[in-house]
């Protein structure tokens, strides 16, 4: 059967605020000239990690209908209020939307988003992909193991993570138990390089070749890590932080106990806090690799235990 191609936009409605503007989710759909299964894309759902906007946006102009079998909706900004403070968290309620799915139609505002997000985009997928990052100043770079482990392969990063305790309320937690094959993936944040936003349009393209949505060859997977301890590191003290290495350590082994970093008191430049590498074999996945502030609590560190990865 053939189908004509389409493109269309459309408002997911949510609620209004008090000054009567409306919060709504923009949905891109992208329907091909052959049939296929409907792929969704997320990203946005913490309001700080912008990259998963840019390499939707790049897909979306990439996409030739013509070789397209199937459906791709594209959702860009999943937490609107968020994205507009720049913060991981909804400003009204400082909820964190990845951890209330499906959501509540009357609860919190961050929940009614949720809501909506759930029964009108996830529900309607057969396969999902959700786009992270570190966020206005970490860099990460890691794939989650969901339930589609060669989907999840098929992302082409060198780092894969199977948790063995998954967080809960997740946009994924609510796609795997509708049984949709789902993908998490965390990459670039802090300075968004070039190369990262690339090799997230590459990583989706893969994976719609491994679905049979595009044609070509699938870019068979680098030698990839599997993770199973990752421990974060959160600042205990907030200040000025001095990393002892910088972006380009994300995806390297440091040995040994070695100092990430270095914080001081801005007021008195009194030495308030080091941190230093936890493992004998430490795998950098989530760095603060330039001089910034810190408050206590912060994301600063992401590293993995290189003695308790899967073998082969």
């Amino acid at each position: 059967m053939v189908k004509l191609s389409t493109r269309k936009f459309e408002e997911i409605f949510v609620t209004h605020l008090s000054n009567g503007s409306q919060v709504s989710l923009p949905v891109h759909t992208i329907t091909g000239e052959k049939d296929g299964p409907v792929l969704g894309l997320s990203a946005l759902v913490h309001g700080d990690e912008i990259i998963g906007a840019e390499i939707l946006r790049r897909v979306y102009a990439r996409i030739d209908e013509s070789d397209l079998a199937g459906t791709v909706k594209l959702l860009p900004i999943s937490n609107p209020l968020a994205f507009d403070s720049m913060t991981r968290n909804t400003p009204l309620d400082m909820n964190n939307m990845n951890r209330l799915y499906p959501g509540k139609p009357d609860g919190w505002v961050t929940e009614q988003i949720a809501h909506q997000m759930s029964t009108k985009f996830l529900d309607e997928l057969e396969v999902y992909i959700d786009i992270h990052s570190g966020g206005a100043q970490p860099v990460v770079d890691y794939v989650y193991i969901q339930n589609d482990e060669e989907l999840s392969r098929a992302f082409n990063f060198p780092v894969l993570y199977r948790p063995a305790d998954k967080y809960q309320g997740t946009t994924v937690t609510h796609t795997v138990e509708k049984g949709i094959p789902s993908v998490t993936v965390e990459v670039g944040g802090g300075p968004n390089f070039e190369k990262d936003i690339e090799r997230g349009v590459e990583g989706i393209f893969n994976c719609m070749r491994k679905l049979n949505m595009l044609s070509g060859e699938v870019v068979p997977p680098p030698e990839q890590k599997v993770m199973t301890e990752i421990k974060i590191i959160r600042p205990q003290h907030g200040g000025l932080l001095v990393p002892e290495f910088d972006y380009n350590a994300v995806g390297t082994v440091i040995e040994g106990e070695q100092v990430l970093s270095r914080t001081y008191n801005p007021r008195t430049f009194e030495e308030v806090e080091v941190i230093k590498t936890p493992f004998e074999r430490s795998l950098v996945i989530l760095t603060r690799g330039a001089f910034q502030k810190v408050n206590p609590g912060d994301y600063g560190f992401m590293l993995g235990n290189m003695d308790t990865r899967e073998l082969d």
